[in-house]
């Protein structure tokens, strides 16, 4: 009897912190602040990004490129970013671009940038490679990325709401985002610490505005 009522609490008590971790029926996150997104300070939470071995990044990612481009990849017009990819093996390498992919601006004058959706590209043996990388941006009183600026890899952002914002956004065609809700939905979910209520209306919000957005 001691076993199976101990039983029932731990699943009551995990059923509860599991309702708390959600604001609505939807298993939407509570809004947080996010370090390094808005005006808030700190590192981007999340996971090491790394090139595949035998792919060199060659100078910096940049604003502008002079150079051709022969990949183009991404959405979200504030943070376009250039990138030279050299093959330096003798077989065709693919290189991807994770969904949740912060790209930070060496400057604080200049917004950091995320990459809505996972992208592939193919570079072909011994191949520099101009990559044109859209992504949208994570702070909205900054400027848009220029030809001055110039950025790094961040992390594979991980914070809940940017999951679960990503997983709304996967299966959508984000070059038709003819109402532009994508950018603003990104600056919502990222920039504040919002209590359940707002939170609740928020993400009703973001999910109305991704719904008008076709799938791919």
């Amino acid at each position: 009897m001691k076993t199976m009522l101990l039983a029932a609490f731990i699943g009551l008590a995990f059923f509860s912190c599991s309702k708390k971790d959600k604001v609505d029926s939807s298993g939407a996150p509570p809004i947080t602040a996010i370090p390094g997104f808005g005006d808030n300070q700190g590192a981007i939470p999340g996971t090491a990004f790394s090139l595949p071995q035998g792919i060199q990044l060659q100078g910096s990612i940049a604003g502008e490129s002079t150079s051709d481009v022969c990949e183009t990849v991404g959405f979200g017009t504030l943070v376009d970013v250039y990138l030279v990819l050299k093959n330096t093996t003798a077989a065709e390498i693919r290189v991807t671009f994770p969904a949740g992919l912060t790209l930070v601006s060496a400057s604080a004058d200049d917004q950091n940038g995320i990459v809505a959706q996972t992208y592939e590209i193919n570079i072909a043996a011994g191949i520099a490679c101009v990559v044109r990388l859209g992504a949208y941006c994570i702070n909205a009183s900054r400027h848009p990325a220029s030809s001055t600026s110039r950025y790094t890899w961040g992390t594979v952002c991980n914070a809940p709401a940017i999951v679960y914002l990503l997983n709304l956004l996967k299966d959508k065609d984000l070059g038709k985002d003819e109402g532009g809700g994508v950018q603003p939905s990104v600056w919502m979910v990222s920039a504040d610490e919002l209590d359940s209520q707002t939170s609740r209306q928020s993400w009703s919000m973001v999910r109305e505005w991704i719904a008008g957005i076709p799938n791919k």
